[in-house]
Order: C-alpha cells, then sequence, then structure tokens
C-alpha cells in the first residue's frame, strides 16, 4: 500500500466526475484540496473493518470494493460491490461514529480518502450537495430493498438469477447488444451475495453457458441473452 498527497495525480479533475461535487463550485473544490490524500491498495487489502472508528470518506477512482456485513456469530449476512467513481460509504453521515461494514479490495484499486469531519464540514456549507446526499441515499435503499425482496425467495436457482440481474444492472457495460461485467466475480463471491452455495452458483453457471445466455472468461463475465434475466 502506498500513501501520496493527491497534489501528484491532478486532482481537481478527477474529483469532479463524482456525482457528490457536481454542484461545488472549482474555488471550493480547490480550498479543500489539501485534505484530499491519494491511496492505493493492493487485490484483498482491507480498507477498514466493521466496528473501526468512522474517520475516513473514500472516493474510488479505480478498481473494486466489496462491502460485507457479519453477525455476531462471524457468519456473512450481506455482501455489496463498490465500482470506480463513487464514494463511500455514504450510510451514517453525520451521525454514525464507526463503520457497519468492512471494506476490501476485490481489485487493485486507487482512491482518494478524505477525513470524515472534513468532509461533513464541507457538506454542510453546500445544501445542494446535502439534497445529493439524500438522492443517492434513497436510490440505494431502494435498490437493496429490491435486491433483498428478490434474494430471499426459497428458490436457489432464483436467487443465484436474480443477483446476476442485479450484478449486470450495477456493474455492466453495454458492448453492443450484450452487457460485459468487468469486475472478476468467483462462484463464491455470487454464492455469498445470493445466499446459496458455491455447488449451485457453479452448477446454474455452467448450465447458462451450455445455453449460450453467458459466457465466462478470466473471471469476466459476458451476458449475451440480457432479456433473460431481466425477465426472471
Amino acid at each position: 500500500m502506498s500513501n501520496a498527497r493527491v497534489i501528484n495525480i491532478h486532482p481537481l479533475s478527477e474529483l469532479q466526475e463524482f456525482d457528490i461535487f457536481s454542484s461545488i463550485s472549482i474555488k471550493t473544490l480547490q480550498k479543500y484540496l489539501p485534505y484530499f490524500y491519494y491511496r492505493t491498495y493492493k487485490k484483498n487489502q482491507c480498507l477498514f473493518m466493521e466496528g473501526d472508528p468512522r474517520d475516513k470518506i473514500f472516493f474510488l477512482l479505480e478498481g473494486y470494493v466489496a462491502f460485507e456485513r457479519g453477525s455476531e456469530e462471524g457468519k456473512m449476512l450481506y455482501l455489496d460491490i463498490v465500482k470506480s467513481k463513487q464514494m463511500f460509504p455514504y450510510g451514517g453521515i453525520f451521525e454514525e461514529k464507526t463503520y457497519h461494514e468492512t471494506a476490501t479490495a476485490l481489485t487493485d484499486i486507487k482512491v482518494f480518502f478524505i477525513q470524515t469531519t472534513v468532509m461533513e464540514e464541507l457538506l454542510k456549507k453546500n445544501p445542494k450537495q446535502l439534497l445529493n446526499i439524500i438522492a443517492k441515499l434513497t436510490k440505494i435503499l431502494n435498490l437493496h430493498k429490491d435486491r433483498v425482496e428478490k434474494i430471499l425467495i426459497p428458490n436457489a436457482q432464483e436467487r443465484v438469477l436474480h443477483t446476476l440481474q442485479f450484478l449486470m444492472d450495477d456493474l455492466g457495460e453495454k458492448k453492443g447488444e450484450e452487457v460485459v461485467i468487468p469486475c472478476p466475480l468467483t462462484a463464491f463471491c455470487i454464492s455469498k451475495i445470493s445466499g446459496t452455495t458455491r455447488e449451485t452458483v457453479s452448477l446454474i453457471m455452467n448450465q447458462l453457458k451450455r445455453e449460450g445466455i453467458i459466457s465466462i472468461k478470466s473471471k469476466v463475465i459476458t451476458i449475451h441473452e440480457t432479456e433473460y434475466l431481466r425477465n426472471i
């Protein structure tokens, strides 16, 4: 892991690509640049753990980050994936003192981070950004509600298919009539999201490959028949 002040990588143009800063003037953003830091993490490195002090807000420049939340018994209860050009975590702004999830790099990643207190100060001075936060949180809650409803159904095959649909809609990139999920996903990762076993996921994925609905190369999934998943 390496750490450097963001001044070395043209931070202003990079930060302006994040929705959270869309309504903040260049002058204001420049004022806060000294508080942003740049950091890289290798695949499988932990950014923070559930229960750690919530002292940093991150901005993902490149790569993918997995969020996991566990139970008191140590079982994984929830897994989500953050893609590039997203701020995280959104939840707990102005309220929570600790992180509610564990964040781990799914790939090699590049991030900016800023101290939580500084970020909250910036938001308080920019009401439009507070509205942006509220809108984003509402969208996240609605997506997660829909996801939980579909993944709680008893049929394991349908849970895996719904998980693939969510991953396609959230992480997928359209390539002509197909959708590519560039985030490398293992059967174990998909099983954790869908609440099934790795064996069940492998069985269903192999069936989808035989039917020409998907193909997989180097853990990157290409969905050839997108309507099949949307019509589940």
